[in-house]
């Protein structure tokens, strides 16, 4: 019996692994329920995030650099998306949504640069000028 759970738990391994990208609409008490916002963060349950937005318009592809998170939650990584949209708009003379995910979170930052390596290769085969959102 143990043998066969520990099968089913290397399996779904493979279909789950740990480095897959969590939806911002996902909630982190599932995660670490102990964590407290106000208590002090532990540098190994930090999140990556990296954020993105397409142009259709222009042909353009805005993408920004990993950044590391001491907080995780929702409510930061939709101020992080808010702030993103505003400084692309301001930079670029663009209207992205405000209110729009734009920010996409990792549990590490090795998954976070794989993502982020994969989309930017996807959106190099739609032959959009990539642009580097910078400091936001």
């Amino acid at each position: 019996m143990k043998e066969r759970c520990a099968l089913i738990l290397i399996g779904l391994s493979f279909i789950f692994p740990a480095g897959a990208p969590l939806m911002a609409q996902d909630s982190f008490a599932s995660m670490d329920a102990e964590d407290d916002p106000l208590a002090p963060q532990n540098p190994q349950k930090s999140t990556f995030v990296w954020c993105s937005a397409e142009n259709g318009e222009r042909q353009e592809f805005y993408i920004s650099d990993v950044r590391r998170l001491s907080v995780a939650n929702n409510m930061t990584v939709s101020s992080l998306s808010g702030h993103f949209a505003q400084t692309m708009n301001a930079r670029f003379g663009i209207h992205l949504a405000m209110n729009a995910q734009h920010c996409h979170m990792f549990r590490s930052s090795a998954a976070a640069q794989n993502a982020r390596s994969i989309v930017t290769a996807e959106v190099k085969k739609k032959n959009l000028t990539i642009r580097n959102a910078g400091i936001f």
